[in-house]
């Protein structure tokens, strides 16, 4: 074998390792917190080197109701950030379901310990007085991407 076949042979193998550890995703189960019976999960992949695509799916939330999706980090002190852009809320249809998807860096996906929704039954999602936690996921359940 010559080697520029060879060296077209790893290039194409290259190539083909980088695809597909760059569309690899992992699927995080969303428990219930306030509510029983709801359904969500939280599909993260990886879209460019250092961005994950989080795409929520939910089921039997409250219906016609408004949620924002949150980082949280519980220790050594509380904090919090919206996840997408915006207000960072969805409504539910009907039938309590509803998606929704953000980019996010992964380095700052790996600051934070939880991934939380949040009911506002005012319908405002800027109030954060009353919410109540519908879900919840444990980030390090993730695997963790490189910084």
């Amino acid at each position: 074998m010559n080697i520029i076949k060879l060296i077209g042979r790893v290039l194409i193998l290259l190539s083909l390792t980088f695809a597909t550890s760059a569309m690899a995703s992992e699927t995080l189960k969303l428990e219930g917190g306030f509510f029983d019976k709801v359904d969500g999960s939280a599909k993260i992949e990886n879209v460019e080197a250092n961005q994950k695509k989080i795409s929520l799916d939910f089921e039997n939330l409250k219906p016609n109701a408004i949620y924002t999706v949150w980082l949280v980090n519980e220790k050594p002190e509380m904090s919090m950030t919206g996840l997408g852009t915006g207000d960072y809320s969805f409504k539910t249809d009907g039938n309590g379901q509803a998606t929704y998807s953000a980019l996010i860096e992964a380095p700052e996906l790996n600051k934070w310990q939880l991934l939380k929704v949040v009911l506002h039954p005012d319908g405002n999602p800027k109030n954060m007085e009353d919410i109540k936690t519908a879900l919840k996921g444990e980030l390090k359940n993730v695997q963790r991407t490189a910084e």
